[in-house]
């Protein structure tokens, strides 16, 4: 309806005015008092003709041809164009979607991008918290709408395998290792160590496997290495669990690795700023930030010769860029809000395209149960893990919770309505919906009456009820919202409008009576029903949410 209506609008505006080369934006009203879509097109063309807004769209209007779908058009404000609809308006949209096989999803971009998205990314020094699941269902479902309206998409974590944090992980184990053989520790500081039930477990199983090998640390590094990669199979076997999987794991040592020009990547950076960006100064090697709009320059090398993560951060972004890619995606958390005009200044200071980088921010998440919130500290051991949550709300709670509100928002996480059972938990209320349609299906073939989906197509016209009439008009939101997501990079509209057609439903359900009507009307009836249930498939899918059909 939406492609319907601009087509309409610019055909008038092309014949009035010889632009053939504007689109008129439509849009859906908030209220019907408005009418059903409307549009901004007269105001748009009066900025640019010098005209009253008012007196273009009441031409616009007037110039309108009759349309049979169209119940009237009325000029609203300072010149909106609102379109109210007939009640058979929307049977067009909801005929194409009960034809749809397999799958159902209502929109394809014009243009296919190829799209690199890293997001968790959390350093190997713990397991997964609450915070990092937010910035994973982010990801992996952005990921797969992206995927589904016809992108290549690449996801990818960034592993932080190097530096002094990765050494501090491995001292916190490997003081708990030489305890578990009865030895001494008394002596080392561990004021600074990482602590929590995991690094006495991680202790006990490389006892387990390795026996005394490192009791005497002769190799440091292989030790750490050992370490690292106990900590990713964890981690990965959360991200799993959780319906995240990730194409690539990008080790941040492999930055150090010399390759085809005997230069390591880290090396390369270097050398690509020395020229003019980069400049020695008390021991140090710094990079003119300033020059691109950060308000200081920052270290790259320190006076002890050690690199910066920041360093390793251009190094990593670079060979993003260099890979080819149409968009670039970062989903990083709110505490990272003050370094991404360093790394903007760093790409552009390496004469890439910026514009392609787009990051998005994760506030932080705080849990609530029965009133209380719970704090989260790594170092201390004072948190809760991703698998701790889902262990206690499940993988389908947790998501829909996570998801349900926009990224850059603080989230309390309410434990106790996520495991609730009753219309005031949506992700449940959704889910009922689906499986009650199921439900009535399977009660249909019980009592062997058929359901004729082509009869049912052919007699959508019998839908005349207002509650009818309003699920109709509202499954065409889909694809608006859809599309709406695409354009802005998220998913949290999809969750308000599944929940809000799961409201619909529910209220149709409860008020109408369904099976025992005359067979037409049951076939339009069940038609309808049966595009609720492919819609709420679609949206759940997209967020990566199961569908039961028995609750």
């Amino acid at each position: 309806m939406k492609e319907k209506l601009s087509d309409l609008l610019k055909a008038v505006i092309d014949d009035l005015f010889d632009r053939d080369d504007l689109i008129p934006e439509i849009v859906k009203t908030r209220s019907e008092v408005h009418g059903d879509w409307s549009s901004n097109v007269a105001m748009i063309l009066a900025k640019e003709l010098q005209k009253n807004p008012k007196e273009l769209a009441k031409k616009i209007i007037s110039s309108l041809p009759d349309k049979k779908w169209i119940e009237r058009v009325e000029l609203a404000g300072p010149g909106f164009i609102n379109f109210f609809l007939t009640d058979l308006a929307n049977l067009n949209y909801l005929k194409d979607l009960l034809k749809s096989e397999g799958s159902f999803y209502p929109f394809q971009e014009k243009t296919k991008k190829n799209i690199l998205i890293e997001y968790v990314s959390s350093n190997p020094t713990g397991p997964l918290h609450v915070g990092h699941g937010r910035g994973a269902a982010l990801g992996s479902s952005l990921s797969n709408l992206l995927k589904k309206s016809g992108n290549d998409v690449s996801q990818e974590y960034y592993v932080n395998d190097q530096g002094l944090q990765t050494k501090i992980l491995a001292d916190s184990v490997h003081k708990k290792y030489l305890e578990k053989f009865k030895i001494d520790t008394s002596k080392i500081d561990d004021t600074n160590f990482y602590k929590g039930k995991y690094i006495d477990e991680l202790a006990a199983k490389i006892k387990n496997q390795e026996n005394d090998t490192y009791i005497e640390l002769k190799d440091g590094k292989k030790f750490i290495d050992l370490i690292i990669k106990e900590m990713m199979k964890n981690i990965k076997m959360t991200l799993e669990e959780f319906k995240v999987n990730f194409d690539s794991f990008y080790s941040e040592s492999s930055l150090y690795e010399k390759h085809g020009s005997n230069k390591n990547k880290i090396q390369e950076v270097l050398k690509d700023l020395e020229s003019e960006y980069s400049f020695n100064s008390e021991g140090a090697i710094w990079f003119k930030s300033t020059q691109f709009g950060d308000d200081k320059d920052r270290v790259l090398i320190r006076s002890d010769d050690q690199e910066t993560y920041f360093l390793s951060d251009i190094a990593y972004h670079k060979d993003k860029f260099n890979r080819g890619y149409d968009e670039i995606i970062n989903i990083w958390g709110s505490d990272h809000h003050g370094y991404l005009p360093r790394i903007i200044a760093s790409i552009k200071a390496l004469k890439l395209k910026s514009e392609k980088l787009k990051t998005f921010f994760i506030q932080f998440v705080s849990l609530v149960k029965k009133g209380q919130k719970t704090s989260m500290s790594t170092r201390a051991g004072d948190f809760v893990t991703l698998d701790e949550l889902i262990e206690e709300v499940g993988v389908d709670a947790a998501r829909f919770f996570y998801l349900a509100k926009k990224s850059d928002q603080a989230l309390e996480f309410d434990m106790d309505l996520a495991i609730s059972q009753d219309k005031n938990n949506p992700v449940y209320y959704i889910q009922y919906a689906f499986a009650r349609i199921c439900s009535l299906e399977k009660e249909l073939k019980k009592r062997k009456m058929n359901f004729n989906i082509k009869d049912g197509i052919n007699n959508l016209v019998l839908l005349n009820k207002k509650s009818e009439l309003e699920i109709i008009s509202y499954l065409e939101n889909y694809k608006t919202i859809i599309e709406q997501c695409n354009e802005n990079y998220e998913v949290h509209p999809i969750c308000f409008y599944l929940r809000d057609l799961a409201s619909k439903f529910h209220s149709y359900y409860n008020s109408e009576i369904i099976i025992d009507v005359e067979e037409d009307k049951r076939n339009a009836k069940f038609a309808l029903l049966l595009a609720v249930k492919k819609t709420i498939k679609s949206g759940m899918d997209v967020l990566m949410i199961e569908t039961p059909e028995k609750m």
